[in-house]
């Protein structure tokens, strides 16, 4: 376990994850979403530390074994965490991604603190909220409030919303997604509280985007087929907004595309860092 103090003095305790394989030089510093773990990455990390990068990864605060302080969390205290983290491991500026949640933690560093991206990717997490993502996020948030152990069951499925129709049409992909994601371990609170109430926060800021504009450091904005929660014309929109951005669309995939194909997502992280 690594202390960190985060910008706003915040301490917190994370679990560090590091592949030094590529080197001490051009560190790249990968960001999960919710209710994953810097792990989720981990298709990614030989691909990126084949091409030279020294992959960092971290668990955010509300994930365990990372420490879960009390609710209420936003975006704004994980990325003073993952500054803090850079801080602590004497990194002063890097290449950063964040898929989901870690997307908004990643855009808001490189919004804020310029001075420390090198190049950012934004996957599946740029774009206008929806109405179905305020929903969602508001009945996952009541649903924490209660403080309630849900069956496993019903997160297996909760995660299988972000597959392609056709897989959930398919009952053998249907049974292998049951077999890996039915039995998950417990999130307590106040973790699991604290991450959704960050997440109906940032999508139902009234000023949500207005940092677009002024972002000045090269980045990615990775939009996947079929993703319900960053659909591909909402990315295109942000991406269009934001000064320079590169544009991606990985075609036939959802909001899990980092499991699904992460051979591509590796491939387009590796390009873009690489011309950056």
């Amino acid at each position: 376990m690594t202390e960190v103090k985060g910008k706003s003095g915040l301490l917190s305790s994370v679990k560090l994850h590091v592949d030094d394989t590529g080197g001490e030089g051009r560190p790249v510093v990968l960001i999960h979403g919710w209710p994953l773990s810097g792990e989720s990455w981990s298709e990614q990390v030989a691909p990126l530390s084949a091409a030279g990068y020294r992959v960092v990864m971290f668990d955010n605060r509300g994930v365990a074994p990372s420490s879960s302080p009390p609710a209420p969390y936003t975006v704004e205290v994980m990325a003073d965490d993952a500054l803090g983290l850079l801080d602590h491991l004497q990194i002063p500026i890097a290449r950063i991604a964040g898929h989901s949640m870690g997307g908004w933690i990643a855009e808001t560093i490189a919004a804020r603190y310029p001075e420390r991206v090198h190049a950012a990717a934004f996957l599946g997490s740029c774009n206008p909220p929806t109405s179905w993502e305020k929903a969602i996020t508001t009945v996952e948030r009541d649903l924490a409030r209660l403080d309630y152990e849900l069956p496993p069951l019903f997160y297996a499925t909760e995660t299988m919303r972000y597959l392609p129709n056709q897989d959930l049409q398919d009952d053998a992909t249907v049974d292998t997604w049951l077999m890996l994601a039915g039995d998950p371990e417990p999130w307590p609170n106040p973790g699991r509280l604290g991450q959704y109430e960050a997440c109906l926060k940032w999508s139902t800021d009234p000023e949500h985007g207005a940092s677009w504009p002024a972002i000045a450091v090269p980045c990615l904005v990775m939009a996947f087929e079929h993703d319900i929660d960053s659909p591909p014309a909402r990315a295109r929109e942000a991406a269009a907004i934001i000064p320079n951005a590169k544009y991606v669309e990985i075609a036939d995939t959802s909001h899990l595309a980092p499991f699904t194909d992460a051979e591509a997502v590796a491939a387009a992280l590796v390009e873009f860092f690489r011309a950056t």
